[in-house]
């Protein structure tokens, strides 16, 4: 049972997986005598999973994505309880994740309760954080109210989408959509049949395109590069041959050589997989549909060993770039990023096999191109940075999320920040540091929102380990 003597009374900002996560493992611990959760759309709402089409594919196995760190198939089990008979390595959809964080949710808000411990979930957003004489938090909401902590954890995931400054103009305009989310709005909105522009070629674009062209539409999907994510079978958590760990925590996230050294390691570690260099893995065709058809071959014939020694890399990783001050994260991601990032976001065969079909179709094309300018009569018209010219009926922009907006004084933190970014300091153990500090504040980040110690956690398990190593902090400090 609970502690009497414990006053640890934590709020929670965002109900996505961190904070489910966090909220599944303080209770387990009986280590709080209070949890709020702070979040305007509910339990497991947020944009990752909050989705409705069975289209829409988790781009990581059903093994990385448990809400317990220490039990690696408990989504496995309830997906199975179910009767969704799968395997650890399935891709199953997303909507499947947001059923299993709310029936998890509902568990132990039992369990909180029939040990004592208070929760309430509030439908709001949490504004700032006001660091109080006592030593306490004040978290001011956006309804007008309140909530006192002692230690406050923030998970609030990505902010608001991005967009290029060709389309910033456009928002609010009809049919144009500036995010793809909720997907069943945008997909209802259209008229049958459109030609639709979707400005973007990753994940969020993949999503775009297999509910526009499977709904009847035509799609253009247009980005810089014109490069589609990678195609891989699995996500395994355990790695099959051993890694030279200590080489790889001797990298230079400083160096410019850093790119060349990394996909050295990895090679070695691929090829030691199967015996297949890692060059007979992956396609370089300078053609979307051509690469993704051949990339879906090497899937389909078990040749993407390099998916084996993924996530173990990923781990390794986080823990170079938590090292490294933000110059050097920053420097070593724009080093690495174009390449390595296909790769570490790939979609599901599945899903690439899909956009084959419609590529073949003639119903989505794939180009390396920009909307220069953008105008709108009786349809959207597009000039592209070549200087030809294109007309569409409706615009999605698939062009990712800013992070989370932060910014701090002395005594605050505003996490919907609309002054000049003053963004605080998160140290390696995820703990926030106010301007002028002598100390670490108790409040800490979790998942998306911890990019300012860890700028590469995106996956489930990578957001579990973090809630569980805080709520760890919290019972033994």
């Amino acid at each position: 049972m609970f502690d009497p003597m414990c006053k640890r009374e934590v709020v929670i900002i965002g109900a996505g997986v961190a904070g489910i996560a966090a909220f599944v493992s303080a209770v387990r611990s009986r280590s709080v005598s209070r949890i709020d959760i702070v979040d305007p759309r509910g339990i497991g709402k947020g944009v990752a999973f909050a989705t409705t089409e069975p289209e829409l594919l988790c781009n990581t196995s059903v093994e990385t994505m448990s809400l317990l760190d220490d039990d690696p198939y408990d989504f496995l089990r309830y997906l199975r309880a179910q009767a969704i008979d799968v395997s650890p390595d399935a891709f199953v959809p997303r909507f499947h994740v947001s059923r299993y964080l709310a029936d998890r949710y509902a568990d132990h808000r039992m369990l909180a309760r029939d040990a004592g411990v208070r929760h309430r979930h509030c439908m709001a957003t949490a504004r700032t954080i006001e660091k109080q004489p006592t030593g306490r938090y004040r978290v001011l909401l956006d309804d007008g109210t309140s909530l006192e902590a002692s230690d406050v954890l923030i998970c609030t995931g990505s902010g608001a989408p991005f967009l290029p400054d060709a389309l910033r103009p456009h928002i609010g305009a009809p049919t144009f959509f500036e995010c793809l989310y909720p997907e069943r709005r945008v997909m209802e909105y259209l008229a049958m049949p459109s030609r639709v522009l979707i400005v973007g070629s990753r994940l969020s674009a993949v999503d775009a395109a297999l509910l526009a062209c499977g709904a009847g539409h035509s799609v253009v999907m247009a980005s810089p590069s014109g490069r589609l994510p990678a195609v891989r079978t699995a996500t395994p958590r355990e790695c099959p041959v051993a890694i030279d760990e200590a080489a790889f925590a001797r990298l230079d996230l400083s160096s410019p050589l850093l790119y060349r050294r990394l996909l050295r390691q990895v090679a070695r570690s691929a090829e030691a997989v199967g015996g297949r260099p890692l060059r007979d893995q992956i396609d370089r065709s300078t053609n979307a549909a051509e690469r993704l058809a051949r990339e879906a071959g090497l899937a389909r014939h078990g040749a993407t060993d390099w998916q084996n020694v993924l996530v173990r890399y990923m781990d390794l990783a986080e823990q170079l770039l938590r090292r490294g001050t933000p110059e050097t994260r920053t420097r070593a991601l724009a080093n690495c990023a174009t390449a390595v990032g296909r790769y570490l976001f790939a979609m599901p065969l599945g899903t690439a096999e899909k956009l084959l079909a419609y590529m073949n179709d003639g119903r989505l094309q794939v180009m390396p191109a920009v909307p220069e300018r953008l105008r709108r009569d009786e349809l959207w018209r597009v000039q592209w940075s070549s200087g030809a010219f294109d007309s569409f009926d409706a615009v999605i922009c698939a062009t990712g999320f800013h992070r989370q907006r932060f910014h701090a004084t002395y005594n605050s933190l505003a996490l919907t920040a609309d002054t000049p970014l003053a963004a605080p300091r998160v140290s390696p153990d995820l703990r926030v540091w106010l301007p002028q500090a002598r100390e670490p504040e108790r409040i800490w980040t979790a998942g998306v929102a911890s990019y300012l110690a860890v700028p590469m956690v995106n996956a489930v398990y990578q957001s579990v380990r973090q809630a569980n190593q805080i709520t760890a902090a919290w019972r033994s400090s």
